[in-house]
């Protein structure tokens, strides 16, 4: 269930082995005006038992599990969610730099938005301390810190403050608690929350000073996500019921996915998905799997945030024109109102892609300072695998240009697998893990993800115009023949899935792909093909709008090969340095009151929208 699109996926056994056989999408109907997932679900199989012939309820609404003898129903139903408010969540340890740290990162798998701190160094009363559990009104409550059998009485005052904010707020409001610190005080921990508040316990998340153990805290995490979807609201409480995993975070999906295809082929390996509501990154780098949530990185409900929290210089580094006065916040305001909605002309369509490029390398970029396996700076280690989930990424219209897109956001180097979960098959699999793991090691060996093709990146500063890459590519039939790359290109061959061919590469002087200057390699086609990527690394989109309306359209039409669409003129044209009408309207607050009111200029912004409209 995500904010936007709810999706269904039906797995059976075909030969003797699991498959995808149906498959089924539809709007999600969680808010207004019905607020009940289940009457979306209830839709998507009506159209699966339709092509199937399953019946899917039973005479009491219900999913029928098991399968009955006359294959109705099914085994498993087993349900994932990115729809909604995400948990509220305040962090309770000892040393800020270390256990709430750790606890920040288990954190990174689930939907939860981080509302207050309380540790030793906070500088905080025991009365401050009250209010910010009360207060900040969260869902969950997770306390961590100490070593095993280290810190002790600290830490247990801090569980006693936990306990009486508890009981200081209504029963029916008040925060499910996670304890993950010193294992050697659980009972403590037990005896002192009582049955004031439901409380789950896990392993240390850091029971040495060296090593972390995140996974059972995160899986306790997911728990505490399906009783707050369960208990907040009715929208999901039917579904919850029937579930029998319950409501699962999409994104824990995806680090467990990554690891496997990681490990599988011996790469190391990203995954992003890109929604209307949140955007979730889970990297396999150097052994090692980190994942992070982004609720404020969305292309739909709330992109006036992430344009907010970019800025409309790093949107504007991915436009081939001058951004109007106004034009980058009346296009995220409107697509707020209608996330659903898709660019109608061109220049809407590169706002909308840069906005999406934007949005992935300030995911990137914050994670090179909280992950310790990635550099601060310069290129990523070498990515054998790139898979990207969510419409923005994977529904484009043309996969070469999703990949295109990934390629721009994650700019990989050397040599790149890239695959398109367009039917969210990784969150069903993530939830599926659970209940039937050999099903889903099948179904991750099968087709179940679309294969977009393969990406060559040139890393170094190749000469715009000057030979980059030479090519020899034999095909099937023994032809051989021969081409070549220039820098700062995008060459797309169009190699159909299933298809390979051997290549020779060899790149010009103060160039490499990975690390190599030349090698043979075999290129593995697929829906996008492949593409040489000689641009350079890191990647440089131009450092005017004149350059990238130079150079972009020739990229677009490389990916979607159609005519090139020339940048008009009078899109290079400087707008004149004048107050637009939202400086204005701040400008007026400011006299009247002495600092701005952001309120009441957002208000007035979105009237005048709606009556352009």
């Amino acid at each position: 269930f995500g904010s936007v699109t709810t999706r269904a996926l039906l797995f059976d056994v075909v030969d003797g082995e699991y498959r995808l056989v149906a498959r089924g999408n539809t709007r999600t109907t969680f808010g207004y005006p019905i607020d009940d997932v289940n009457v979306g679900l209830e839709r998507i199989l009506a159209d699966i038992s339709e092509v199937t012939g399953r019946r899917f309820f039973g005479d009491d609404n219900k999913i029928i599990t098991p399968e009955r003898a006359d294959r109705s129903g099914v085994d498993y139903f087993v349900t994932t969610a990115s729809a909604g408010r995400p948990m509220r969540v305040v962090m309770v340890g000892l040393v800020p730099e270390i256990s709430v740290q750790t606890a920040i990162r288990a954190t990174a798998s689930s939907y939860v938005q981080i509302v207050g701190q309380i540790h030793l160094d906070d500088d905080l009363t025991e009365e401050d301390r009250l209010n910010v559990l009360i207060l900040q009104r969260p869902d969950l409550v997770f306390i961590v810190g100490g070593t095993d059998g280290g810190a002790r009485s600290a830490l247990l005052d801090m569980v006693g403050t936990v306990k009486l904010a508890s009981s200081l707020i209504p029963e029916r409001l008040r925060p499910t608690i996670l304890y993950a610190g010193n294992a050697k005080i659980v009972d403590q921990v037990r005896d002192i929350i009582g049955d004031t508040a439901k409380l789950f316990t896990a392993p240390n998340v850091q029971a040495t000073e060296t090593e972390d153990e995140l996974e059972p805290a995160q899986v306790l995490l997911g728990q505490a996500f399906d009783e707050y979807k369960e208990r907040n609201g009715f929208s999901f409480r039917n579904v919850a019921e029937m579930s029998n995993s319950g409501i699962l975070p999409t994104a824990q999906s995806y680090a467990m996915m990554t690891e496997f295809f990681a490990r599988m082929m011996g790469v190391n390996a990203v995954a992003l998905d890109v929604g209307s509501a949140t955007a979730t990154l889970a990297m396999y780098m150097n052994g090692e799997i980190n994942s992070a949530i982004r609720t404020d990185i969305r292309i739909g409900h709330s992109a006036k945030d992430l344009l907010d929290l970019v800025g409309e210089d790093a949107v504007s580094e991915w436009l081939p024109f001058y951004p109007q006065p106004d034009e980058l916040v009346n296009y995220v305001l409107n697509k707020g109102l209608r996330p659903a909605t898709i660019p109608i002309d061109e220049r809407e369509m590169y706002i909308e892609l840069a906005l999406l490029r934007a949005g992935i390398r300030r995911i990137l970029g914050d994670a090179r300072l909280n992950w310790h396996n990635l550099p601060l700076y310069g290129d990523l280690p070498e990515i054998g695998l790139i898979i990207g989930a969510g419409a923005p990424l994977t529904g484009t219209g043309y996969a070469a240009l999703d990949m295109l897109l990934l390629v721009d956001s994650i700019q990989p180097t050397g040599i790149t697998q890239v695959k398109a979960d367009p039917d969210g098959v990784i969150p069903a699999l993530g939830a599926l893990a659970i209940k039937e793991p050999r099903a889903v090691v099948q179904l991750l060996d099968s087709s179940s993800l679309e294969h977009l093709g393969t990406v060559i990146s040139v890393s170094g500063s190749p000469n715009v115009g000057s030979r980059a890459i030479s090519l020899k590519i034999k095909t099937t039939d023994g032809e051989v023949f021969e081409h070549q790359v220039a820098g700062g290109e995008v060459w797309h061959l169009p190699l159909p899935p299933n298809v390979s061919l051997d290549d020779e590469i060899k790149v010009a002087r103060g160039l490499t792909i990975g690390t190599q200057r030349k090698l043979k390699i075999k290129l593995l086609g697929g829906t996008g093909g492949v593409l040489f990527d000689t641009r350079g690394r890191p990647l440089s989109m131009g450092a005017t709008p004149a350059e990238r309306a130079e150079n972009m359209p020739q990229w677009m039409a490389a990916v979607t090969e159609q005519a090139v669409h020339n940048i008009p003129d009078n899109w290079l044209v400087e707008p004149e340095v004048v107050e637009s009408e939202l400086q204005l309207m701040d400008k007026a607050s400011k006299s009247q009151t002495g600092k701005p009111e952001r309120t009441p200029m957002r208000s007035m912004s979105t009237d005048t929208l709606v009556l352009q409209e």
